[in-house]
């Protein structure tokens, strides 16, 4: 039987579930996990809001890299190069950005985050203990100020044993200071080959659908985990609504697939006629795409300069669509989309 989704529905803006969400009760299992359900579940809608925010510039690539079995995890890194142009864009996709990476596991980059960690826990203390040092430094220089003759040679000797102290404490965290930095770009570089290799294999797979639900569901859990226990334990969990950006790229998708022909003219007539007729169960986006129509229309003739292919031009229109409403208007072009609205 197939499994029923769950979706919890968001209101336009609102932020996914937080990393740090302690809603998702979590049932006993064997074995120790290294991710908690509730913040896998957090960095699972992350991914989701980010890819169903990028999808018309991401989506066509990913779905590309399905088809051709010759691609690489540098077309995989390739294609994820547009989302650091979003405006929301957090960060989270950092690795597959990063220009170099290093061959590894999800366990190697584990250990080698815990080793990271206490290097830098080790590099705290070692900083207290230099503070604590260079204080008593201080207050032994005060106190050979005012030492009896007699108590100088002591308090110099003290002062001198402490400075060669406080020398070895900055010696070794020197070397701690170097020992974590050079971990931390090989992890980075380690992270950066396990996003790419295990979103690779994800859609060479074939076994799942390629869309931001799915592919949110097999990196929630990199680079600490494989691709398949990310989404076998991410697809028990509940979803949110798509975001406004997806909704768009769907109603394109549609429209694209009734248009009547090919010149510009039966192009916007049709996206003109069919988007009045849109059911109104699309709440917002139906409104958002009334409302704009001036800016779609101008996508579409610029859509139609560009050479794309059939399938991927609905994507390319949906990501100049969402640029034009980005795009910071003058009076006058404030005034002439307000006339070019559609009917509600």
């Amino acid at each position: 039987m197939r499994q029923q989704t769950i979706r919890r529905r968001r209101k336009p803006g609102e932020a996914p579930i937080s990393v740090f969400s302690s809603t998702l009760v979590e049932k006993p299992k064997r074995g120790r996990r290294t991710i908690p359900d509730n913040f896998l579940l957090g960095a699972r809608n992350q991914w989701a809001s980010l890819l169903e925010d990028s999808w018309p510039e991401i989506g066509w690539p990913l779905l590309q890299i399905r088809e051709r079995p010759t691609t690489t995890i540098d077309d995989v890194r390739n294609a994820f190069q547009p989302v650091k142009e979003k405006p929301h864009n957090s960060g989270l996709a950092n690795s597959f950005y990063r220009e170099t990476f290093e061959i590894a596991k999800p366990t190697e980059v584990l250990r080698n985050r815990k080793s990271v960690g206490e290097l830098q826990a080790a590099i705290h203390h070692g900083q207290a203990k230099l503070t604590e040092i260079q204080r008593s430094i201080l207050d032994a220089g005060e106190a050979l100020k005012i030492a009896a003759p007699e108590e100088r040679k002591t308090v110099e000797e003290e002062i001198t044993r402490r400075q060669s102290t406080s020398l070895q404490v900055e010696t070794d965290l020197d070397r701690l200071i170097i020992e974590r930095n050079a971990l931390d770009t090989k992890t980075l570089d380690q992270e950066a080959y396990v996003y790419g290799h295990e979103l690779h294999d994800f859609l060479q797979s074939g076994r799942y659908a390629v869309n931001p639900q799915s592919v949110a569901n097999a990196l929630a859990g990199l680079p600490t985990m494989r691709w398949r226990q990310s989404h076998l334990r991410c697809s028990r969990m509940p979803l949110e609504d798509p975001g406004l950006t997806y909704q768009i790229l769907g109603v394109m998708l549609k429209l694209w697939k009734r248009r009547p022909g090919e010149s510009i003219e039966s192009l916007i007539g049709s996206f003109r006629d069919q988007l009045p007729k849109l059911p109104k169960k699309l709440g917002y986006a139906r409104e958002f795409l009334l409302g704009n129509w001036r800016d779609l229309r101008i996508a579409i003739e610029e859509c139609q300069n560009s050479k794309h292919e059939d399938s991927e031009t609905p994507y390319f229109l949906t990501s100049i669509f969402m640029r034009n409403i980005r795009n910071q208007k003058s009076p006058l072009e404030r005034m002439l989309a307000e006339q070019e609205k559609l009917n509600i």
